[in-house]
């Protein structure tokens, strides 16, 4: 018996201790399951959660076809978007197909593959770094940004995640040859950019492998070859079938700046941009001054692999950046694809640190990082009553009937009603022109959300509950 428990504190010992990223990537893991039953309803990005689970909860209830995305808020038409290929939204489907559908189940994939995928990365990086910075820089990735939104209803990290697996499985490709990891790259990069398209962008670092000598020049051109089917199947998806399905239905998710208009927008903001390197990457100003240090640390020890990384994506991430004009300014997730590539060089030049030194800076960012996005693990009571929308209109309109929602553009509403409508905001309600328009698609129920509303329309009203009222729409 004390052999046993000798052997299982010797196992523990060797493979759960500071510096094991098994024991931090199960204790981040477990910390984060806190509140993972939530709906949608935190201040951070509930409108991305809710469309997304809209996504989810029509392939259940409306049609499980991952070729027409469909959404609630259709407005005119039907409700099919052209959108991210649903393949985040599919595996929570599937879920449902077993447990009925639940609001939190793309919380808890989201987590566990964006688990999964830190192991990767630590595996990743020994094949380059030693121990010590592959921890690091693991460890600095799990409490950067990827901390809070790992566990948020969105494609983002999970698209990441894949992406960052399938890089595991390219490189170990490059040096074995095996055809097995081949064919792994070329699935999961699929999966990964048809989930989010701009993760797409850390392939440039193949420029890395595929002008060294020490691969097979034969490896190097599957990869390649591997490389242009991904780009392929990444082409047809938002460039040929997302094209179809918007002349056809004319609704999208995004909206592409072409190459004058996102400058445009980009330069004026450029300010907030900045910020989203300088702390809504590491959710830390002290891990961003480690990241500085490690680009300074990698000219003075002459080691400049964290350097080259960096040199050959941010190129295409800038790219990326300018293109989408104001929006990656004023939203903090657009910077999530390039953060593994800080983690890189700040988790390298903190294992040059001095030990006593180290554990503060660690510290330090951790505290910083948990201290900022904590608040999206809780939901505040005052938003807890927009649980009760289903039940209050289930009352008054017929069951399946389209409804005018008003008070936010915002699909979060019109989520938790669970019906087919268009959101309508506090100003578009008193446009008669525009609710004209509502009244000629087929629109004869409008609900006000009380707390947005001081001044009220003239419309008809047919009745009132605790939180909503209900009109006859009617043509003016």
């Amino acid at each position: 018996m004390r052999n046993k428990v000798s052997k299982s504190v010797h196992y523990f010992n060797k493979n759960f201790n500071f510096h094991s990223i098994k024991l931090w990537i199960i204790l981040f893991f477990i910390v984060r399951l806190v509140s993972i039953t939530n709906p949608p309803l935190e201040n951070g990005h509930n409108w991305r959660q809710s469309l997304t689970n809209m996504i989810t909860r029509n392939l259940y209830e409306t049609s499980n076809n991952p070729l027409y995305p469909i959404v609630d808020n259709g407005g005119k038409h039907n409700g099919i978007i052209f959108s991210e290929f649903p393949v985040y939204n599919y595996i929570s489907y599937l879920i449902s197909l077993f447990f009925e559908y639940r609001h939190w189940y793309g919380r808890f994939v989201n987590l566990l593959i964006s688990s999964i995928a830190c192991c990767f990365f630590y595996k990743l990086l020994l094949m380059y770094f030693d121990k010590k910075a592959a921890f690091n820089s693991t460890f600095l990735l799990m409490i950067s940004i990827w901390f809070g939104f790992s566990r948020k209803i969105m494609p983002d990290i999970f698209s990441m995640s894949l992406v960052i697996i399938s890089l595991y499985f390219a490189f170990s490709f490059l040096k074995t040859g095996k055809w097995k990891q081949l064919l792994l790259f070329s699935v999961l990069a699929s999966f990964g950019i048809l989930a989010k398209l701009p993760v797409m962008y850390i392939y440039s670092i193949f420029i890395l492998p595929i002008f060294s000598e020490k691969f097979n020049i034969a490896n190097k051109l599957s990869l390649i070859l591997a490389g242009v089917f991904v780009f392929c199947v990444m082409y047809w998806w938002y460039f040929v079938w997302g094209e179809y399905l918007l002349r056809t239905w004319e609704y999208q998710l995004f909206f592409p700046k072409n190459y004058k208009e996102g400058p445009k927008e980009f330069f004026p903001n450029i300010d907030l941009a900045f910020e989203k390197f300088y702390f809504s990457a590491f959710c830390s100003f002290t891990a961003f001054a480690v990241f500085l240090s490690g680009l300074y640390l990698c000219i003075k020890k002459r080691f400049f692999l964290p350097l080259k990384i960096i040199l050959v994506t941010f190129p295409v991430f800038l790219v990326f950046m300018i293109k989408t004009g104001s929006v990656f300014a004023h939203h903090n997730y657009y910077i999530i694809p390039f953060v593994p590539v800080m983690a890189v060089s700040a988790g390298w030049a903190l294992s040059l640190y001095p030990k006593k030194i180290y554990l503060l800076v660690l510290f330090v960012i951790s505290a910083e990082s948990f201290g900022a996005q904590v608040s999206d693990f809780f939901i505040k009571d005052s938003e807890k009553f927009i649980l009760t929308f289903e039940k209050q209109i289930n009352e008054v309109v017929p069951f399946k009937e389209k409804i005018a929602l008003a008070g936010s553009t915002n699909p979060q509403y019109l989520y938790f009603a669970h019906r087919k409508g268009w959101s309508i905001s506090k100003e578009q309600i008193f446009d008669t022109a525009y609710m004209n328009f509502v009244y000629k698609c087929g629109y004869r129920h409008l609900i006000l959300v009380k707390r947005e509303f001081h001044q009220f329309p003239d419309y008809k009203k047919i009745t009132e509950k605790k939180d909503l009222i209900f009109y006859r729409l009617e043509k003016k």
